[in-house]
């Protein structure tokens, strides 16, 4: 290979890397300085019955957000939330948060994921946006 050869695949490498990640780097700050779309559980990790709270920032405050949490056997719950005028929302759960629910199986060990989205086309339950997802083991 010629040294010009080589710095021509290293800026046609360089480049498509720099479009790779532009909009991936846009989307993570959601258009804000400093800011950023995320979500965090803590506990990260608990057995059952033990309460954990997701927490996510930079959600958009003048659109629909749906949540969907998936349980461990892959049950979902879709619903719209109210996001905080600060772009955040908090919420708490545990293993047995479906009991009442009569639809999802309740006291599942496994991964709880959280994920939060724009608008949900049904009955599909899809959507073009996601913002943050995060999940907790519970064991």
């Amino acid at each position: 290979m010629t040294r010009k050869t080589r710095s021509v695949l290293i800026a046609v490498a360089t480049t498509f890397l720099a479009l790779a990640f532009a909009p991936a780097a846009a989307f993570a700050t959601n258009g804000k300085p400093g800011g950023g779309t995320g979500c965090s559980i803590s506990p990260n990790a608990v057995v059952l019955d033990q309460v954990w709270t997701t927490s996510a920032r930079g959600l958009p405050t003048s659109s629909t957000v749906n949540m969907i949490i998936t349980f461990p056997d892959g049950g979902q719950l879709t619903g719209p939330i109210t996001v905080s005028s600060d772009g955040t929302f908090t919420t708490t759960g545990n293993s047995n948060m479906s009991a009442t629910w009569g639809l999802i199986t309740p006291e599942q060990t496994g991964t709880y994921t959280y994920q939060f989205v724009g608008k949900v086309k049904w009955p599909a339950g899809t959507f073009r946006q996601s913002y943050a997802k995060c999940a907790v083991s519970v064991s």
